[in-house]
């Protein structure tokens, strides 16, 4: 539409603009008028130059403005207006009464479709600033807020807040009541926040995350979370059935605008982030929860690559039988050898890469090069069973169990060489289904062992109902024996109870002969730690084994 700059032109400067056309219209009439006076009368076609004052006048004030003008321009080139100059006959009535109509006919029509593009005009501007299934201001209307703060002067002692808030329980709130209820639940909480505080401003900006901009006297910030908090967790009611909701937060206190406006949207969602992650309610920003947040994409994008460019290896790191002291098998821990950082130990990217998809793509990578590398061994006559660990999402993986085996019969491995690890506080997060997901890979031979044991405080009430064959002590645990009264008492328990279940105990992170020696004295079936060998990669790992072989034939 050609006139379509014109209308946002007026949306956009206000009404001082639109009236600022008053005189302009009225000057093109009175030019019409002289026009049509100067070039004889009404009885040429001059007269129609009176349509451009009307049909702006109709574009800028709309309906009621085009009508107006239509008056006006009809009686100007009406009464006052002869029909012929030099002859000074005059027009007869029903001439310019007939004009006048069909002026005012196109003021009304031009005024109409001006209103049309006006409202259309609007509409897209509202559309562009709300979240059209709530009504909500959006991302965009955030922005423009914050904007507008650099232009206001701060109340002394007071602080702008900007809170992030997500609901923790939206995936199980959809699976259960639809999409309809994450909307509703923000609905209601959105009026609770505005109803708490008339000055906070409300915002969607993400399809489960509200945005609260406002700004309070430093003193009472505290408080003010507090009570948003409180407010966030109170049920909401859906279809008339009250509904809990678990909310967490992440928020940055500015005093002025010192930066660009998605900044300070980028920090508050940065804290949102390590709010997850703490899995604590709220979290107030830092500069480093952002460096690490950077620090975290970036190394999720260097790792899919580092896949590909064969940066990953696994490296085997003994399982000793404290009772006759034969390797009994090896555990894979992967290894990243960055170009440029070095070793990056699985400590610092596997948990990274648990909280996205790719550490579905780093638990297959690891179970083929394990089982590859038992594949190797047995043809060299090594029959070594090894261990993999694999994390809670790799659990609730449709075909996880399937894939497995899949890989052991490619390679023609039996599934008792092939054992697989998880820890403690995995199994928790979700119980159910993982009695379940391990029951089936049991069933079809795989040693499965609990990893971390003693680290996840619940698992002791489930322990009997586990498919497990092996109990992994956690070395926080195994580092304080045997001087340590709290850590005796613990794995003493954990021994005697896994032995009374048929389970088997290892305890890893050994680094010394007197924790070994007490170790025998309780009757742990196998050790792991430095005090036999660090973990090597796989030609270091047998020669690591033909020399430990030869050392243990001549001790005996």
């Amino acid at each position: 539409m050609d006139t379509m700059w014109l209308f946002k032109y007026f949306d956009q400067n206000g009404s001082m603009k639109r009236w600022s056309m008053v005189p302009v219209i009225l000057m093109l009439m009175i030019g019409v008028y002289a026009l049509v006076y100067q070039t004889g009368g009404i009885q040429f076609v001059y007269s129609h130059s009176m349509y451009i004052p009307i049909l702006l006048s109709g574009l800028v004030f709309g309906s009621a403005g085009g009508i107006i003008s239509g008056l006006i321009g009809g009686i100007i080139l009406g009464p006052f207006m002869p029909l012929n100059i030099e002859t000074g006959e005059m027009q007869e009535s029903i001439q310019w009464l007939y004009r006048t109509g069909f002026f005012v006919l196109i003021g009304l029509f031009s005024g109409v479709a001006s209103d049309a593009a006006r409202s259309y005009v609007m509409k897209l501007k509202w559309i562009s600033l709300h979240e059209t299934s709530t009504g909500l201001p959006n991302r965009i209307a955030l922005i423009n807020e914050i904007k507008k703060l650099s232009m206001k002067n701060n109340p002394a002692g007071c602080s702008h807040l900007l809170i992030a808030l997500s609901l923790e329980n939206k995936i199980e709130l959809k699976a259960a009541l639809g999409f309809g209820v994450i909307e509703e639940a923000f609905l209601q909480l959105s009026r609770r926040f505005s109803d708490q505080n008339k000055g906070n401003q409300i915002f969607y900006t993400d399809t489960a995350q509200l945005v609260i901009l406002a700004t309070i006297y430093s003193s009472k910030a505290e408080n003010f979370l507090h009570e948003i908090s409180t407010i966030s967790k109170e049920p909401i009611l859906h279809n008339d059935i009250r509904i809990h909701v678990d909310t967490r937060m992440g928020y940055v206190v500015f005093d002025h605008i010192s930066e660009e406006p998605e900044t300070y949207l980028q920090k508050a969602e940065a804290a949102l982030t390590a709010a997850y992650k703490q899995e604590l309610d709220s979290v107030s920003y830092t500069s480093d929860i952002l460096s690490e947040t950077k620090e975290n994409l970036s190394m999720l994008g260097e790792l899919k690559s580092a896949l590909s460019e064969g940066q990953l290896s696994l490296y085997y790191q003994p399982k000793i039988v404290i009772a006759t002291g034969e390797v009994h098998g090896a555990e894979a821990l992967l290894r990243w050898h960055h170009p440029e950082r070095g070793e990056i130990l699985p400590d610092v990217f596997i948990p990274r890469a648990e909280q996205s998809t790719l550490i579905n793509l780093l638990t297959e990578f690891s179970l083929v090069q394990a089982i590859e590398q038992i594949k190797r061994w047995q043809e060299k006559g090594i029959h070594m069973p090894v261990a993999v660990n694999i994390s809670p999402q790799n659990l609730a993986m449709p075909g996880f169990g399937k894939m497995v085996l899949q890989y052991l019969n490619h390679y023609g491995i039996s599934s008792n060489m092939l054992e697989l690890e998880i820890t403690e506080r995995g199994l928790m997060l979700d119980i159910e289904r993982a009695i379940g997901e391990l029951n089936q890979l049991v069933d079809e031979q795989l040693i499965i062992s609990i990893d971390d044991f003693g680290t996840g405080h619940s698992s002791l009430q489930y322990l009997h109902r586990l498919p497990v064959s092996l109990i992994k002590i956690d070395q926080s645990f195994i580092l304080k024996l045997p001087n340590d009264k709290g850590a005796v008492n613990i794995v003493e328990a954990a021994v005697t109870l896994a032995h009374k279940m048929g389970i088997k105990v290892l305890a890893e992170g050994i680094e010394n002969k007197q924790i070994y020696d007490y170790l025998i004295k309780i009757g742990c079936d196998l050790a792991q730690g430095f005090l036999f060998s660090r973990p090597l990669p796989a030609e270091e790992f047998e020669r690591w084994l033909i020399e430990y072989k030869r050392k243990t034939k001549e001790k005996s």
